[in-house]
């Protein structure tokens, strides 16, 4: 019964350091440069995603000192004799990537790097495909503007716009410019406006199913009309600011007074209203049918005191 005992022990014990190695990473060699891709492989170089959210595994955090992956950090990623990433399952349908960082190996997700963007080519330069990042490289062909291309390599972080970026065009793999590339994947149209320039000529319907909240934008003044929470009427003030969530960019909050007393904040990002209109351009919806993404919430006091009613009728 002891022998069995300690066969579990050992077991549980192993678990835990494997589960230990992949969070922190595992050193791969103490002489070898962090960015360096070891023998064995061959590997491409990206960067971590600012906005990126980089998870742990379910430890015990109380037992270890974690010092994860941050935003804009440089990683190697090996590809097997295939030319794949390779992937390692860490939960049901879950899969992230084998990854080499700061002298570690570690697991990452693909969406919290560089390479899962797409970028289009912008109108105001001459956007050429050459063979390698380098000044002095060949070209190999001429890329027509607005064109989407997926990012498969990059020499520095996306947001710092510099440097090369691997696409591959028409069956034909090669480097372009990082300056000749726009921030994102939609129509270059939209490219550099702000989000008053980009609402200006549009209204939107919005809706969060989840608070029972509705209403009509006016996209000159963000005018908000028809608004609802539930059966109750709001009336609406809005505030320009950052996005509290993903990528950091533009963001407008409606301040919402509802008739029952409440108050909630809705937050859009640039990237929703730009998502939409999208959709219109690929002819998905048509412009009487623009439903941009709405994240709302009860105002933090209100969240507070609801907080303390529920635990009251609990008790």
């Amino acid at each position: 019964m002891k022998v069995i005992d300690r066969v579990g022990i050992i077991k549980k014990f192993g678990i835990f350091l494997f589960s230990l190695s992949l969070l922190n990473g595992t050193n791969f060699s103490k002489n070898i440069d962090p960015t360096e891709c070891p023998k064995q492989y061959n590997c491409l170089t990206t960067f971590i995603s600012p906005g990126s959210i980089i998870p742990g595994l379910e430890l015990d955090l109380s037992l270890i000192k974690v010092d994860p992956p941050t935003p804009l950090d440089k990683v190697t990623l090996p590809l097997d004799k295939n030319g794949k990433f390779i992937e390692v399952k860490v939960d049901k349908n879950v899969f992230y990537y084998k990854a080499f960082w700061k002298g570690k190996e570690i697991l990452i997700s693909q969406f919290d790097l560089d390479i899962n963007k797409r970028l289009r080519t912008l109108s105001n330069k001459i956007v050429q495909l050459i063979s390698e990042p380098s000044p002095k490289a060949s070209i190999l062909t001429i890329i027509p503007k607005n064109i989407l291309l997926e990012v498969i390599e990059n020499t520095n972080p996306l947001t710092a716009n510099v440097g090369y970026v691997k696409v591959n065009y028409n069956d034909t793999v090669g480097w372009v410019n990082r300056t000749s590339l726009s921030d994102d994947e939609y129509d270059i149209r939209y490219y550099k406006k702000n989000l008053q320039e980009l609402v200006f000529p549009y209204a939107f319907n919005v809706k969060d199913d989840n608070l029972a909240t509705e209403f009509k934008i006016i996209g000159k003044g963000f005018i908000v009309t028809d608004c609802k929470v539930g059966e109750f009427d709001c009336s609406a003030t809005y505030r320009m600011g950052e996005s509290s969530f993903g990528m950091p960019e533009e963001a407008v909050y409606f301040d919402l007074s509802v008739s029952d007393g409440k108050q909630y904040i809705c937050e859009m990002r640039r990237v929703d209203f730009v998502g939409e209109l999208q959709r219109v351009i690929d002819e998905h919806i048509t412009e009487n049918e623009l439903d941009p993404f709405i994240n709302c919430n009860l105002k933090e006091g209100e969240m507070e005191e609801n907080t303390s009613d529920e635990s009251m009728e609990t008790e």
